[in-house]
């Protein structure tokens, strides 16, 4: 395919992976136009602004570890929020801390105390975390694939605390409590918890996708609201091109699909990974603090409804307005109901996770229903063996490459990452 002076490059897709691949190409003096069916950028990430609230799209924090997020974002413009370490764990009426005594000195004595685990599996959670810190990210992805809880099991940690820490902890990360998710993921993602913190920006998370989309939006390269219908074929076999819903061709050497693996499907035809798990975001306001501490809370009840509860404004104050509180609540799947039976019944789980806190109990008898987000799609499936299969940002395809999640891994760090990888392929192309 002959380009023109000025390569023309045609994203399908305003998220992580098509922003970053936009940016980059963008920068390089490409011709960029990136077609968002939505009525804004950054696919998932994305936040909302309601009643002087801030609401993410979905309980949503990122790692400052994370190696493409260090390369891409500029962290001081974000204005990052910081989480503690650890965890407070809700199991049979009691509450209890668990986090890293060298990273979380003030939580030390109630860490130590708790039984909530046993001493051996504390031990255990610091030499993993010594361990995989060190690591290598391409060592973990060279290893042999299996469950997490095989790994775990493994590694000697104990059922209890399998049951009690990584179950909801993890259910929280993967949307999925049944640890069948790859232990690659599992090292990754405790890898990047050992390394850094757990943020997120003071704005919100949709700050991330406004940083990585300004160059694009002061440029005019974004086109919102406007669906892709198919790709252009050529002759050769090639794509040259996308074709609106409105039946508008545009024309391009380089397409770039950066939608979520069903669409990209659905536009190429080509393999991609199946499956996928959904979520529920429920947040709630209050007049007085549900708890002080700047950590999630993971609810260990083995017949939970409420995986996780986070009070936002603990670590960032500006996601409430002055004299209110913002408590996120995270129901894994997308479990069936309308609105006022779903907040009813995360209710009733909050007054079971602080069960006999007198003054937590007050707070959630005051809370107020604030919004609810049903996101059947928050992430693809990550079972044993999913990342041998998974497409190249380069595709056989003249003209047509890659830029998404599904190219690499379920995470804000995977997709920033495959916008870097496509932009590069496209570029040297180009040169």
């Amino acid at each position: 395919m002959a380009y023109t002076n000025v390569m023309r490059v045609a994203i399908v897709g305003g998220g992580m992976g098509g922003l970053t691949a936009g940016r980059i190409l963008h920068r390089a003096g490409c011709e960029v136009t990136v077609y968002e069916k939505s009525d804004g950028i950054g696919g998932r990430v994305r936040s909302d602004r309601f009643r002087g609230f801030t609401l993410d799209r979905g309980f949503q924090v990122f790692f400052d570890a994370y190696p493409a997020a260090r390369r891409q974002l500029d962290y001081t413009d974000l204005n990052l929020r910081s989480f503690e370490p650890g965890a407070i764990i809700s199991f049979a009426a009691t509450r209890n801390i668990l986090s890293d005594p060298l990273r979380d000195f003030p939580a030390l004595p109630a860490a130590v105390r708790t039984n909530i685990v046993s001493l051996e599996d504390k031990l255990r959670t610091a030499l993993l975390s010594a361990e995989l810190k060190n690591r290598p990210t391409r060592a973990i992805m060279r290893d042999k694939d299996q469950t997490t809880e095989a790994y775990l099991l493994h590694r000697g940690f104990s059922g209890a605390y399998i049951e009690r820490f990584v179950r909801p902890f993890f259910g929280g990360i993967f949307l999925d409590r049944s640890l069948q998710t790859s232990a690659k993921a599992f090292q990754f993602d405790w890898k990047m918890l050992a390394a850094g913190n757990t943020v997120v920006p003071a704005s919100g998370m949709g700050a991330i996708s406004a940083q990585l989309g300004r160059e694009l939006v002061a440029a005019d390269r974004i086109r919102l609201e406007t669906p892709i219908r198919e790709l252009i074929r050529e002759s050769d076999g090639g794509v040259g091109g996308v074709r609106t819903d409105d039946g508008e061709i545009c024309h391009a050497d380089a397409v770039v699909v950066a939608t979520p693996a069903p669409e990209a499907v659905r536009l190429t035809g080509m393999k991609m990974p199946e499956g996928s798990v959904g979520t529920t975001c429920l947040y709630f306001t209050g007049p007085t603090s549900v708890y002080d501490e700047k950590k999630v809370v993971l609810h260990a009840n083995p017949d939970a409804f409420v995986n996780n509860v986070i009070q936002l404004d603990n670590a960032a104050p500006e996601y409430a307005p002055p004299g209110a509180h913002l408590l996120s609540v995270t129901v894994l799947g997308t479990p069936e109901g309308d609105d006022s039976s779903l907040y009813e019944r995360a209710l009733r789980d909050l007054r079971r996770m602080w069960a006999g806190d007198r003054r937590a109990l007050d707070a959630i008898s005051r809370l107020s229903p604030l919004a609810l987000y049903r996101i059947p799609y928050a992430q693809f499936a990550q079972p044993v063996g999913v990342y041998d299969g998974l497409p190249d940002s380069i595709t056989a395809t003249p003209g047509l490459f890659f830029a998404g999640e599904f190219t690499a891994a379920s995470s804000l760090n995977a997709a920033i990452a495959s916008g870097e990888a496509c932009a590069k392929e496209i570029l040297k192309r180009d040169g």
